[in-house]
Order: structure tokens, then C-alpha cells, then sequence
């Protein structure tokens, strides 16, 4: 892995590794009919999404919510301008000014306990690391990684992501 290509990243950038977002919160707890038409339109026939008592038969508080529509939730949040907040746009850092084409370099999930119908999330981002690499035509794209934790009302820990986000020069777009 290369950490810097030609002084692409400088010390200011670096020292926004370690830094947080503040918690976004859901304006409200995660409803019934919402989990209902999620289920629905993906065709998850589970019943422990779907049945209050047949969740509780294994030992759950209550129907489970479906991990990925607890991802999807905070895609929802809206920041006073009506803009959806974007975690890649790091608050504090600012990128070389031709880097503004942004793509999904991936995710890692650990789920570490179940959600449930009726909890209230908040979610939290700390960026992690930064580093350039040249892509397929030698273009360097700077990876920014963060990890984010989903809490519940209780303050528990309910899933850890690992995102990795890549930033190009937007004369790199259409370059492939």
C-alpha cells in the first residue's frame, strides 16, 4: 500500500484521522409497518421479521428488524439544507480540489446484536485512515476508511462497519 503519492496527502489531512462525527440519531424508533413493507419488497418471508411470537418462541424481546434496513435507515437522515449527509465528506478535511468524484470502495459489517422493532438508533463515524493508490491508468486515488458503530437507546452496540470510500480527480471520470 502506498501512504502518499507525490505528497498527495498532507500533514492536515492526516490529522483528521482519529476524528468523529457527531451521533446522528433516527427522528424516531423503527416501526412495525416500516420492517412490513421492507420485508415485503425484498420478499423476506422470515417470521422472525414478520411474528411478534414467533421471535419471542427463540428467545428474542420483540420482532427482529431485518440488518440491512438498519443500514438503509440513515441513508433517510437530512442535514438543515436538505442535502443527505454523505460520511464522505469528512467534516475537517478538506481534499485537493480535483478530487470530487467519489466511489464505493466497500463495506464490512459485524452484527453484533439483534435490533428490534420499536428501538431508537444512533450512529457514529471515526475516520480511520487515508492512503493514495494508483489506479488502473495510473491516476492516484485517495482511499479514505472509517468505522462506524450503530448504537441502540440503550447505548449498546449493535453493528460496526467498516466503509472504504475512493476519491478521484474528476477528469479521472471518464478515464474508467
Amino acid at each position: 500500500m502506498v501512504d502518499d503519492v507525490d505528497g498527495l496527502i498532507t500533514r492536515e489531512m492526516r490529522a483528521c484521522i482519529g476524528t468523529t462525527t457527531p451521533a446522528l440519531e433516527l427522528p424516531e424508533e423503527i416501526g412495525a409497518t416500516e420492517v412490513r413493507r421492507f420485508i415485503d419488497l425484498i420478499g423476506e418471508t422470515n417470521p422472525l421479521y414478520r411474528d411478534q411470537e414467533y421471535a419471542k418462541s427463540l428467545g428474542h424481546q420483540r420482532r427482529v428488524v431485518p440488518p440491512m434496513l438498519v443500514v438503509q435507515l440513515f441513508r433517510r437522515l437530512d442535514d438543515a439544507e436538505g442535502d443527505t449527509r454523505r460520511s464522505t465528506d469528512w467534516p475537517g478535511l478538506t481534499l485537493p480540489e480535483n478530487y470530487t468524484n467519489t466511489r464505493n470502495a466497500g463495506h464490512e459489517f459485524t452484527w453484533l446484536r439483534p435490533v428490534y422493532v420499536g428501538d431508537r438508533l444512533t450512529l457514529q463515524s471515526r475516520l480511520t485512515d487515508m492512503y493514495v493508490r494508483r489506479g488502473r491508468r495510473g491516476v492516484p486515488v485517495i482511499y479514505l476508511v472509517r468505522e462506524t458503530e450503530i448504537r441502540n437507546q440503550n447505548g449498546e452496540a449493535v453493528v460496526r462497519q467498516t466503509s472504504t470510500t475512493a476519491r478521484l480527480p474528476e477528469a479521472a471520470v471518464g478515464e474508467g
